[in-house]
């Protein structure tokens, strides 16, 4: 079932239906409300795919000639029918048209749960570190970041957080002079800057490489403070449910793991292994329901214009803040690196609306 079109008006949208199936085209209208203009709409929906062309050029038809005596086609039988008939046979006809699954959301919610409990683990293991003495700024990650983050190059491997603080002071500051893959941004900073670019270069996918596959993903479950998993969360419950729903657990998992691999992968070749987050994978879900619902709106997800734009208006500002970032290090002395992963936001949005366009991620039909 497709839409062919809308029409503001409810006496138009009757005519034209009717006209529709006097020609033996089964469909349908359906009315929504906008709250942001407070008007009305009606789609017009056509059952019917083979005569999709048809009921196309029907409508386009009636739109420049609404008017003209050839849409008044006689009224169905079943309007002069009392309401408990009309009740009877709309149920019938339910049961005649087919449904599309509504599977369950446990697949979202284990989501949530997982991060979640790793952020527990995570503010343990900071907890910890402080009350032996260690400072914020001296431990350099936590030992589930350790094992967690894209990857681990030796300098900071060799950063270990049961040492003395001063050992530990003595360390991150050797590593600033120390080369390993930092990424394409830091090496090109330099190179504007007319420094050693060799500091940024190095080996890549050096854990991963020795077998430690579960770095390509897991850093999408770790999170830097309360402020960033809560709002990460909201978004996974409120686009990973509606998905979820439409395509099952399983789909759901492989659409996660390839945003969240394709997204951190780019992320680490732009910015190094020091990234977190699940950012990217939300972003690759806003981006799967702005496609589908371009490709398949039948389907109905709940994303409206107002969250795309809230979305893009969000990626657009941490954007800015990176530019000016770059240009403050280029012109001035100043360290102003905002830890933002928007690489990941961006690539992740890109692949989950790559990937909403594969037949592989439809809402299926109930036989």
């Amino acid at each position: 079932m497709r839409t062919i079109g809308t029409l503001l008006n409810e006496n138009s949208a009757r005519r034209l239906t009717n006209y529709l199936l006097h020609q033996g085209i089964d469909c349908k209208s359906e009315g929504s409300f906008d709250a942001a203009t407070g008007a009305m709409s009606y789609q017009i929906w056509v059952q019917d795919e083979d005569r999709l062309q048809e009921a196309v050029a029907i409508f386009k038809k009636f739109e420049e000639e609404g008017s003209s005596a050839e849409f008044d086609a006689p009224l169905p039988e079943s309007l002069s029918s009392s309401p408990v008939e009309l009740e009877m046979e709309e149920k019938k006809e339910t049961s005649r048209s087919p449904e599309l699954h509504q599977f369950s959301t446990h697949f979202t919610i284990f989501i949530i749960f997982l991060c979640s409990f790793f952020f527990f683990i995570n503010l343990m293991q900071e907890t910890s570190l402080k009350q032996e003495g260690v400072s914020e700024k001296t431990f350099l990650m936590t030992p589930i970041q350790s094992q967690f983050l894209f990857d681990l190059p030796p300098p900071l491997e060799a950063i270990e957080s049961n040492q003395a603080p001063s050992e530990i002071q003595s360390e991150l500051e050797s590593l600033e002079r120390t080369p390993f893959w930092r990424g394409a941004y830091e090496w090109f900073l330099l190179k504007l800057q007319k420094k050693d670019t060799s500091l940024a270069e190095g080996p890549l996918f050096l854990k991963i490489r020795e077998g430690e596959l579960w770095r390509l993903f897991t850093p999408c479950l770790l999170h830097q403070n309360l402020l960033h998993i809560l709002f990460n969360m909201i978004w996974v419950w409120v686009l990973g449910r509606p998905i979820e729903q439409r395509i099952g657990w399983f789909r759901t998992l492989i659409l996660t793991l390839v945003v969240g691999i394709g997204s951190n992968m780019l992320q680490y070749l732009m910015t190094g292994p020091l990234f977190l987050g699940y950012s990217g994978v939300v972003m690759g879900l806003a981006g799967f329901i702005w496609m589908r619902e371009k490709v398949a709106p039948w389907e109905g997800y709940p994303l409206n214009r107002a969250t795309i734009l809230f979305l893009l208006l969000f990626i657009g500002a941490i954007f800015l803040l990176q530019v000016v970032s770059f240009l403050i290090q280029i012109f001035s002395d100043l360290n102003f690196a905002p830890n933002i992963a928007n690489t990941a936001h961006i690539a992740g949005g890109v692949i989950g609306a790559f990937l909403a366009r594969a037949s592989f991620f439809a809402q299926r039909v109930k036989k």
